[in-house]
């Protein structure tokens, strides 16, 4: 649940996460494959491998499973995301830090967010939803994104976009057709790519949820932002809704 801006150069701050680096939204993937260091020639866990992670270790193997998808340009993204959800599993909940959150936006009950890690082009978000709150729905563009469920438990629900939609954060209605919807338990995922399932909204049940988003950086230029949406009752087999963008949380 991680929203990102390109409007400056140079600046990081929490959640919003705002992680303004024009260059990488820009730069060719073979440049984003720069910046992960050894980790594009090692190997720091088998994929198939069905040994527990530390927090540091997951890190580490997200980090080398992108920079292989990364080479050469090209990246398929289904796939790249069902080895990162096998990796996930890997994960051993109890060692996964506890970030520095803060408010994001002003949601009652509150959503609070914070970085726990920093291994670009991954980025890990950690997030937690009071008993009963809700995350409307945004987009990640261009992005693919982990949801993984730490602590407690939540619903998130998955859209795309049906037909043509003004550009993120433009005025203009759309629609918006639901694809997918889960509950996310302790240990249980969910996946999103930019050409699959990429508006995703959360609802926190009675206990609350802890979680954490592993956010994989895609070249290009690309926006985010909330959205409004209502269902349409009179297509209610085709789960339709009609939307608008509503700009990012103050």
């Amino acid at each position: 649940m991680t929203y990102f801006s390109s409007e400056s150069n140079d600046s990081e701050s929490c959640r919003g996460v705002r992680i303004e680096r024009r260059a990488l939204f820009f730069a060719p993937a073979a440049l984003a494959v720069g910046t992960l260091g050894d980790a594009a020639h090692v190997r720091a866990e088998d994929e198939l491998s069905e040994a527990p992670l530390g927090f540091d270790g997951f890190v580490d193997a997200c980090k080398a499973l992108a920079a292989k998808h990364f080479e050469g340009g090209r990246i398929d993204a289904d796939v790249y995301m069902h080895r990162l959800a096998a990796v996930a599993q890997r994960l051993t909940r109890a060692s996964v830090p506890k970030a520095e959150l803060a408010d994001f936006g002003a949601y009652a009950p509150p959503v609070r967010t914070g970085i726990a890690a920093r291994a670009l082009p991954i980025l890990v978000i950690q997030w937690r939803l009071e008993p009963g709150a809700v995350l409307p729905p945004h987009n990640h563009t261009p992005g693919n994104v982990l949801s993984l469920c730490l602590e407690g438990e939540c619903r998130v629900t998955h859209f795309e976009i049906e037909g043509d939609a003004p550009a993120p954060g433009a005025e203009g209605a759309f629609r918006l057709r639901k694809t997918l919807e889960r509950l996310l338990t302790p240990g249980r995922s969910s996946t999103l790519t930019s050409g699959r399932d990429n508006i995703h909204t959360f609802r926190a049940g009675k206990r609350g949820a802890l979680g954490i988003d592993i956010n994989t950086f895609l070249p290009g230029e690309g926006d985010w932002s909330m959205i409004a949406a209502e269902r349409d009752q009179e297509r209610d087999v085709a789960e339709l809704y009609d939307a608008t963008w509503i700009g990012k949380p103050g």
